[in-house]
This record gives C-alpha cells, sequence and structure tokens, in this order.
C-alpha cells in the first residue's frame, strides 16, 4: 500500500456550496465528533460493524486520522454548520473503498451526497488512475443503493467479500473499474 497516497488529495474542496475538509485539521473538531458520533449510533445498523460507539472511541479515531495509512476522511460543512462526513479506504491492490458516507443534517440539499460521490470519483481518477472503487452497501439501505444507481458500478467476485471479511448475505460490494467510466 502506498504510505503518501493521502497526500495527492487536496485538504479542502467545495462541491456546491459546501465545503469539504481533510479530517483532524479542521475547526469545532468537537461538534464534528459529537454530531458524528450521534448520527452514527442512530444508524448503526446500516454498518458492518453494528454495535453503540462511545464518544471517546469516535473521538479517538478521527483524532487519529492523521497516523492511519489505510483512510482518508473529509468533514462535510454548509454555511459553516457539520453536515457529514465522506471518506475513502485505501483497501490494498490498487482498490478504494468509498467509506463512511454520513449525513446529519438535510442541509445543501438532496442532490449534495451523490454530488460529492461523483467529485471523490474524479478525484480517485485524477490522483490515482490505477485504482479500482469499490463500495459496500447494505443491502437493506436503499439511500445508500440510490446514491450508487446508474454509475457502472458492477458486483464483486466473492473473492472480495473474504478480502474484505463482508457478510454476502446482508451487504454488496461493487466496483467501478479504472477502466470503466462511471455515468453522472
Amino acid at each position: 500500500m502506498e504510505s503518501n497516497w493521502t497526500s495527492s488529495f487536496p485538504e479542502y474542496f467545495y462541491v456546491n456550496d459546501s465545503l469539504l475538509q481533510k479530517i483532524p485539521n479542521i475547526n469545532n473538531f468537537d461538534q464534528f465528533v459529537f454530531l458524528a458520533n450521534k448520527y452514527r449510533n442512530i444508524f448503526q445498523n446500516n454498518y458492518v460493524y453494528k454495535g453503540h460507539l462511545s464518544y471517546e472511541k469516535s473521538y479517538s479515531s478521527f483524532f487519529n486520522l492523521n497516523k492511519d495509512n489505510s483512510r482518508l476522511m473529509y468533514a462535510i460543512s454548509y454555511n459553516e454548520e457539520w453536515i457529514g462526513h465522506f471518506g475513502l479506504r485505501n483497501v490494498g491492490d490498487k482498490n478504494i473503498l468509498l467509506d463512511h458516507a454520513l449525513r446529519f443534517s438535510p442541509k445543501g440539499g438532496k442532490s449534495l451526497f451523490k454530488e460529492i460521490n461523483h467529485s471523490l470519483i474524479e478525484q480517485i481518477r485524477k490522483y490515482l488512475p490505477d485504482y479500482d472503487i469499490l463500495i459496500i452497501v447494505k443491502k437493506s439501505n436503499k439511500l445508500a443503493l440510490n446514491l450508487q444507481a446508474n454509475m457502472n458500478f458492477k458486483d464483486c467476485s466473492e473473492i472480495y467479500y473474504k478480502k474484505l471479511l463482508i457478510d454476502y448475505v446482508n451487504y454488496s460490494v461493487m466496483i467501478l473499474e479504472k477502466n470503466i467510466e462511471f455515468s453522472n
């Protein structure tokens, strides 16, 4: 795994009127962690790890992101109010996982997370052109499935489920291969 792959990505960027900033280098970090923890626990059934997560565990995880060579997470704000987060995880073998999309607020518009999703895919294509893009979606999570609709993601083989330790009954692992264009 490339040790500095995250350094290629911008510290911050805008999607429409929303600002995305690399975590943990954000203002109002405590408020962000509070909201992220609150909504992660509300929607815990959509996560592979379904248990309750303490504020302290969330704080430590977000605070130490810059030490985690496999992850990059962006905090999302709209008019200086935290509204969510979206990240990337390098899972090896030239595969990047779109990871941990969580929305705290409807501010920024209904299509915002789809537009952020597209922006992150474009950045992966720009900064890591030899990588395939993966997603893991709970099969019953219709909002997450709709986020990826019409983007040319294909179901992965059983090998990916085993490598990522994913339950194939309840989750879908899908891939957008490096040589396949995604549609907007």
